[in-house]
């Protein structure tokens, strides 16, 4: 049976051809872009689940509670390369999981915000870090409805996991002011490390398309979005700062 490819959802280009099987789901590629893509699009109902899944539940527990001050050691250390963009300002965590960016941002003088659809990771960040942050369990749809915006967005490992990303990148562009910055930390799918090698990459359904550079900046300007640094990063990860237009 021969497999019909959707168009890319980054280029829109038609240029798409099945590309690889992982898991029992379809992958497509985008020869103009380079975007891999779970092919056809996974609906949200299927997805909703897995965000709800998050740390170690073959241990019983579905949010990591271990490593808590190695957690709070690695977020602080990034709070502090991006606090020139949220001193004093306010400043959103999309995805934010159990809060340990949320919470550093807030200790580095940000008014900060978490935005995540587990409950139980949103209890945790509520239980555990400064009680001056602000979290939100649901999703950036329903948020942007709350009319906030702020000068500084952070969303780490998510996008990868989100079935339509596209609505997914201009709720960002909705939430950060015009000339604000937004990071972002995604994998990097053909990283020295790894390469073009499918079969070292995390399964779907967890992760539903693969980017590299070329797509992602493709992706972020498309949506109002100017990048500003792509940096290097030892491990088989991409880590963008962006401004928004």
């Amino acid at each position: 049976m021969t497999h019909q490819s959707r168009s890319c959802p980054v280029c829109s280009s038609n240029e798409t051809r099945f590309f690889v099987e992982k898991n029992g789901y379809p992958f497509s590629k985008c020869t103009s872009c380079d975007l891999v893509f779970i092919d056809p699009e996974l609906p949200p109902v299927s997805l909703e689940p897995l965000y709800n899944e998050q740390g170690a539940p073959e241990i019983g527990e579905r949010y990591p509670y271990d490593k808590i001050e190695h957690r709070r050691k690695r977020a602080k250390v990034r709070a502090f390369r991006f606090a020139k963009y949220f001193k004093g300002k306010d400043a959103v965590d999309i995805g934010c999981g159990g809060g340990y960016m949320v919470d550093a941002m807030q200790n580095a003088g940000a008014n900060a915000t978490g935005i995540d659809l587990d409950p139980e990771a949103i209890a945790f960040a509520k239980a555990n870090h400064n009680p001056q942050a602000t979290y939100y369990c649901e999703t950036i749809e329903n948020f942007l409805k709350r009319g906030k915006t702020f000068d500084f967005g952070h969303s780490s490992q998510v996008i990868e996991h989100v079935g339509n990303f596209n609505e997914f990148v201009e709720g960002w562009a909705a939430l950060v002011k015009p000339g604000g910055y937004f990071f972002l930390k995604t994998p990097d799918r053909k990283h020295w490390l790894k390469g073009e090698h499918p079969e070292t990459w995390p399964n779907p359904p967890h992760y539903t398309q693969y980017f590299s550079r070329k797509n992602i900046r493709i992706l972020l300007e498309k949506h109002g979005f100017e990048v500003q640094k792509i940096g290097f990063n030892i491990k088989p990860t991409m880590e963008i700062l962006a401004r928004r237009r």
